[in-house]
């Protein structure tokens, strides 16, 4: 079993949005009807923003993380970074050095991983 952010916690628009933290439902269900309500918000692509919150907010002891599961995180996105990208390298380098896998998934034809 895995700990797993979905896309939709985090909007990485102009700025990146935490909607729910991993503790917030206890069913699945109730994470999908949390998720399906979240409105896509058209803007830039904060990708290092989206990641800095996921290592600090969602996994996260306090906020539902537990340590003995790994993480890993589904970063969903439909463009190239464009917002601090200048610091992403950095806090993909956090990430790894915190133990989160990240499986990246392009979603329209402006994403050239």
């Amino acid at each position: 079993m895995y700990h797993c952010t979905l896309c939709d916690l985090i909007h990485k628009g102009n700025f990146s949005t935490l909607n729910f933290y991993l503790n917030n439902f206890t069913d699945v269900e109730a994470l999908q009807n949390a998720t399906r309500d979240i409105l896509y918000l058209d803007g830039w692509t904060n990708t290092t923003g989206a990641l800095r919150l996921t290592r600090t907010e969602i996994f996260n002891v306090a906020n539902g993380d537990r340590p003995d599961v790994p993480n890993v995180a589904i970063l969903i996105t439909d463009g190239n970074p464009n917002i601090d990208e200048h610091l992403l390298a950095d806090e993909v380098e956090n990430i790894n050095k915190n133990n989160i896998r990240i499986l990246a998934v392009g979603v329209t034809n402006r994403v050239g991983f």
